[in-house]
């Protein structure tokens, strides 16, 4: 896979939705999942994305389906259909959406990424897909199995000590089998981070984009991992307490949280990420490429089990 879209690429792609590229592309940065360009056509500027090669048509239609579903209600830049009324384009081994660009400004304030996060999970509960293909959030049954699996074939004694690591996590605050089978599930976004929400020029426009990780999956987790995003890598939140509060308070203002889910919150959030193998290859920083997204992971779940007592008590007693 090569690490930029090229020329002779984006063009195949264009001629699919019956377009032409009028100008250079323009490479948007981030995305571990898929890549974007902005290209100017005359019909204005819009943005292909091309899916991770690993993604199959059914993976890349359900997040084009979300994406549109999302968009049809104000909360997405719209898709836009190829010749053949496809939401997705194919060329050669890889997938491709193209959408209206959107150009933004300002980054939302965990208050307001909470509220259209409450909005577009609202919206979601509508939401049937045509088709099926796996969940890209899944969990391991129970919880730790994969983590154990990879513990018994590695002879490193570093990619060990990490793995007991997880494993403690999971003994100490993971839920167990029957807790997660109990907790519902709904269509999430998947990626729901401060930087695939674009905050519009038109103030009343906030948009989210990027559906890769579109899951049927319980809501709870979505919700603290967006939390976690909006305050950023360096978990500089003081006190973390009651800006965890402002947060769930206005994403209740709109979408009211059980009882049932702000119990489970903060542990269901610990078990996802520390139960989470799909990358856990090398002793390097466990994930393949990616040593700063693995070393954030590893500084996340430090931050949220030494507030673990502090945010759980804010969940519980969060008023719907």
């Amino acid at each position: 896979m090569t690490t930029t879209m090229g020329a002779t690429e984006l063009s195949a792609c264009l001629r699919q939705y019956g377009l032409q590229a009028s100008g250079p592309a323009r490479m948007l940065s981030g995305g571990h999942v898929g890549q974007s360009a902005v290209v100017p056509t005359a019909e204005g500027l819009l943005v292909v994305k091309r899916f991770n090669r690993r993604f199959d048509p059914a993976r890349v239609q359900l997040a084009a389906q979300a994406h549109q579903y999302a968009a049809r209600a104000g909360l997405a830049p719209s898709l836009r259909r190829t010749r053949d009324d496809q939401w997705a384009a194919q060329v050669e081994d890889a997938m491709y959406t193209a959408a209206e660009y959107v150009d933004h400004a300002g980054r939302p304030s965990p208050a307001d990424f909470a509220s259209a996060l409450a909005t577009l999970h609202r919206h979601f509960e509508g939401f049937s897909p045509q088709g099926h293909c796996p969940n890209f959030l899944q969990l391991p049954d129970p919880p730790a199995a994969e983590l154990e699996r990879i513990r018994r074939r590695t002879h490193d004694a570093t990619s060990q000590e990490a793995i007991d690591w997880r494993i403690k996590i999971l003994s100490e605050f993971g839920l167990d089998t029957q807790s997660l089978a109990a907790t519902p599930r709904s269509w999430l976004h998947g990626d729901a981070r401060p930087d695939n929400l674009l905050i519009a020029h038109s103030p009343d426009r906030l948009l989210f984009i990027d559906f890769d990780q579109v899951s049927y999956f319980p809501r709870p987790y979505e919700i603290v991992r967006a939390f976690t995003a909006c305050i950023g890598p360096q978990l500089s939140v003081h006190p973390p307490g009651s800006t965890f509060r402002d947060y769930l308070n206005a994403y209740q203002a709109v979408a009211p949280i059980p009882a049932s889910d702000r119990l489970v919150m903060i542990d269901l959030y610990l078990t996802v990420q520390a139960a989470e193998t799909r990358t856990f290859t090398t002793p390097e920083g466990e994930i393949r490429g990616m040593p700063a997204f693995a070393r954030a992971r590893h500084q996340q779940l430090n931050w949220l089990i030494e507030h673990r007592g502090l945010l759980r008590e804010v969940a519980e007693e969060a008023q719907p």
